[in-house]
């Protein structure tokens, strides 16, 4: 079953006091547009780096991407300075269920800001949305995304194979966490 509901944004950004999820506004492009291109980020993520055409409407497919309930695509800011560091998307695979993916910004990594903001998305989308579920995926080698579920909580369900561009195969670990708020 998709998920086809619209999907409100938070009223205000969810915040810890450190970092804060709101949705995306244009003037985070160049910082978002610049992380695309990261080679970390570009290893782990299937995402394209962002290239003119892709700018073009940045905000626009965001904000049709929430309207449609196939997305929630947010913004990870300094909660003080309100600066981007990072940025995170909840995509439903159903009514009831979303996979979680985030990359952080290369200056900001190392400053628990991933666990931060997955513990604020998970929550808002378990207490708030009311879903059964969020799924987190690393590739098994990605240790820092291992690390960011175990921290929030997310209970390793399975790993399994599959094929990768130009990579041949690859594991994926695969993440779950249910209806509770995440520790």
């Amino acid at each position: 079953m998709v998920h086809t509901r619209p999907i409100e944004p938070p009223t205000a950004p969810l915040t810890d006091g450190t970092v804060a999820l709101r949705p995306r506004r244009e003037p985070d492009l160049a910082a978002i547009a610049e992380a695309s291109h990261d080679p970390e980020i570009r290893r782990w993520l299937d995402d394209e780096p962002m290239d003119a055409q892709a700018r073009r409407g940045w905000v626009a497919r965001g904000e049709e991407l929430w309207r449609s309930g196939k997305a929630a695509p947010l913004v990870i800011a300094d909660a003080v300075t309100d600066e981007p560091v990072g940025s995170i998307n909840l995509q439903f695979r159903s009514d009831t269920e979303a996979t979680v993916a985030y990359g952080v910004f290369p200056q900001c990594r190392g400053r628990g800001i991933a666990p931060r903001a997955v513990r604020l998305l998970a929550h808002w989308a378990l207490s708030d949305l009311k879903l059964e579920r969020v799924i987190l995926e690393a590739d098994v080698r990605n240790t820092a995304s291992i690390r960011v579920a175990e921290k929030c909580g997310f209970h390793r369900l399975d790993t399994r194979s599959e094929t990768a561009a130009g990579d041949g195969q690859q594991s994926i670990a695969v993440f779950a966490l249910y209806d509770s708020v995440p520790g």
